[in-house]
């Protein structure tokens, strides 16, 4: 790759990244905004996300006593692993910034990582909180990440890889060909994806404060100032990262193959419409059902998988295979 390629292909990078982090806080605003007006309560500002950062990357940390460098290293590196992930998906453009080196499993691995970074960090101070809310994250991950890799081998079998770039361009190449009903069933379980691995309500809820049931909110009770501040970032990145895939791998239309400024621009138009749709339904439901008993989490990851194996069986009866 010469010279002009390479500062083209860091030059997108840098400019998907900077987007994604300058629109995650607005997302999880726009959510607590939604879920407000439909209980027909004031709510917070919808800037209220990036007012909260800007006040904690102000303050001054504070530590537990028995805090070791680990506290200090984790919060960091959770959020630069979650922003490793971001060239990987194609919201906007294909190919990604990675090309098809961009393997969909590599953004599982991160976000495996920024989950056992996190924990780790809930672990250090010793608190009894710390180490229930890390334990309750990582037994949901354990339950989440065979769905999540089951879902990525459903919407790459059609197109005969894995990688974000093969899939959009199989999709884009195929039609309204591509939505197969097998499709539709993986879609259904990258949803129950996007809710368990977002933290969101029926598995988590994000605003609580109640021991029994906190999961996030307990792992970051030890933390303030900045390193706070990137630890919620971490959250707001995770979720908004699933809902662009989401967006990309089941609307992938829009998705632009060209670097022109108009195309680019209705591609940008189209990814914060189907952003604002997946926020949006996911509110929705947050205020349309309660928060399930920690075990009945297992009963949500387990139907994610029927549902993603059902599609891929299904892709293979049909013939659909690449």
């Amino acid at each position: 790759m010469n010279p002009a390629s390479l500062l083209a292909a860091a030059g997108s990078v840098a400019a998907q990244v900077a987007l994604m982090l300058a629109i995650s806080p607005l997302v999880l605003g726009g959510m607590a905004r939604i879920q407000a007006e439909s209980q027909q309560r004031v709510g917070p500002p919808l800037l209220q996300g990036y007012r909260d950062l800007a006040k904690l990357f102000r303050k001054e940390p504070i530590r537990a006593d028995g805090a070791s460098w680990v506290s200090r290293l984790a919060p960091p590196l959770a959020w630069a692993a979650t922003v490793a992930a971001i060239p990987f998906i194609p919201w906007i453009l294909i190919p990604t910034p990675l090309g098809y080196a961009g393997d969909l499993l590599v953004v599982v691995g991160l976000f495996a990582l920024g989950r056992f970074l996190g924990a780790i960090a809930a672990l250090d101070a010793g608190t009894a909180f710390g180490g229930m809310g890390s334990s309750r994250d990582m037994w949901i991950g354990a339950l989440v990440e065979p769905a999540f890799l089951v879902v990525i081998f459903a919407f790459g079998a059609p197109a005969g890889a894995t990688q974000a770039d093969a899939i959009v361009a199989y999709a884009l190449r195929t039609g309204g060909a591509y939505l197969t009903p097998a499709l539709l069933l993986a879609g259904a379980a990258l949803v129950l994806v996007l809710i368990a691995e977002g933290g969101r309500i029926p598995v988590d809820n994000p605003s609580t404060h109640l021991e029994l049931t906190m999961v996030h909110e307990a792992m970051v009770l030890e933390y303030s100032g900045p390193e706070l501040a990137l630890l919620e970032w971490t959250r707001a990145l995770r979720f908004t990262e699933l809902a662009a895939l989401l967006g990309a791998l089941v609307v992938p239309w829009g998705i632009a193959t060209s670097g022109g400024g108009l195309v680019l621009g209705v591609g940008l138009a189209l990814f914060v419409a189907k952003l604002s749709g997946v926020a949006g339904g996911v509110a929705l439901l947050e205020t349309r059902i309660a928060k399930w008993r920690l075990f009945r989490v297992a009963d949500l990851a387990a139907f994610a998988v029927v549902l993603a194996l059902g599609s891929v069986a299904l892709t293979y009866l049909i013939g659909g295979v690449a």
